[in-house]
């Protein structure tokens, strides 16, 4: 059987509104600098210090990729990490080009049905490794939350951060608790999807042998986030602590989520100008080191994608043909 239809794509307007934000956002940040300093910086910047960074993203893609496996084995399907792998540095590669991560997720559900998986599986249960990766996040925003509070007394800045934080375990709750709706209501078509994630997600978090490695697979792009700000700290020789970092960059990264922005950028600039000057930290290195983490998230989707593209056998190509004849039987 050949599909047919192409991956769903955000609106182009949509596109274009997100990338005004992210323009006006730097814009605005740019206006309030002295332009001198953070240019400074990134010429005297040591660049071979950011090799380690790209190596801790591309760790961080292996951590997603046995995530998402261990998810889908709960559920009694069983791919090769290889497979995985590859399929997560198929969504790294293409959300480079695109204005949000959802064309990257839509391709990856799409590669996914190319493997064998039923296409709702294939959707569920990347939603979900998404929902696990989010809520890693809320996590350590919630443990580093009582330390950022005693550095400011803005309330602007922990209301902020505090209606984030519980916005996003408000949804999870909703998620978790829809397992619990009767059952001649999870059958109608409108909730029918919505309950059968929910049911998924708690497969995975109520099975002794897989939940213990997928809470720990849930923080360890968060720890991975802060030590590439911190290695560009290094990079941009002003050190600064580690722990003083897993205070402000995980914020940074929650604020960057809200899909209002490209890939986060001109929200994550401003979270971390803010979060630096918590610390007393100046602006302009705040600024030069989420550049550096950007260009380091673009630099690891192109890797991605010439190692997705080298290593599938059947390539760039195969991603865009028909479905291998045993795998078309409807599931």
């Amino acid at each position: 059987m050949v599909w047919h239809d192409t991956p769903a794509r955000a609106p182009v307007g949509f596109g274009g509104l997100k990338l005004g934000v992210s323009m006006g956002l730097l814009a605005l940040i740019l206006s309030s600098l002295d332009m001198e300093r953070p240019l400074g910086r990134l010429q005297g910047a040591q660049v071979w210090m950011l090799i380690p960074a790209l190596a801790l993203l591309q760790i961080q893609a292996l951590g997603a990729a046995q995530r998402w496996r261990l998810a889908l084995g709960v559920q009694g399907w069983a791919l090769p990490f290889a497979r995985c792998w590859r399929n997560v540095l198929l969504g790294l590669f293409v959300n480079q080009a695109l204005p949000s991560t959802f064309g990257g997720d839509a391709l990856r559900v799409w590669h996914g049905w190319r493997l064998g998986l039923p296409l709702g599986l294939a959707t569920r249960s990347l939603i979900t490794d998404r929902v696990f990766s989010f809520v890693g996040l809320i996590g350590v925003c919630v443990a580093g939350l009582p330390f950022l509070a005693s550095k400011t007394d803005d309330p602007v800045v922990i209301s902020g951060l505090l209606s984030l934080v519980l916005g996003g375990l408000a949804c999870l709750v909703i998620l978790l608790s829809l397992r619990f709706v009767p059952a001649r209501l999870a059958g109608m078509p409108a909730l029918a999807g919505a309950v059968a994630l929910s049911r998924g997600a708690w497969a995975v978090l109520l099975t002794p042998r897989v939940a213990p490695v997928v809470a720990g697979l849930m923080v360890l792009p968060h720890v991975l986030d802060i030590s590439v700000v911190w290695l560009a700290t290094h990079a941009l020789g002003t050190p600064v602590p580690w722990l003083a970092l897993a205070l402000v960059v995980p914020p940074a990264i929650l604020t960057s989520a809200v899909p209002v922005s490209i890939a986060g950028w001109g929200l994550r600039e401003g979270a971390l100008v803010v979060g630096f000057g918590l610390l007393g930290l100046p602006a302009d290195l705040a600024l030069t080191c989420s550049v550096l983490y950007g260009l380091s998230a673009v630099a690891t989707g192109g890797i991605g994608g010439l190692i997705w593209a080298t290593t599938d056998p059947e390539g760039l190509r195969g991603a865009f043909t028909q479905r291998a004849p045993e795998q078309d039987e409807a599931r």
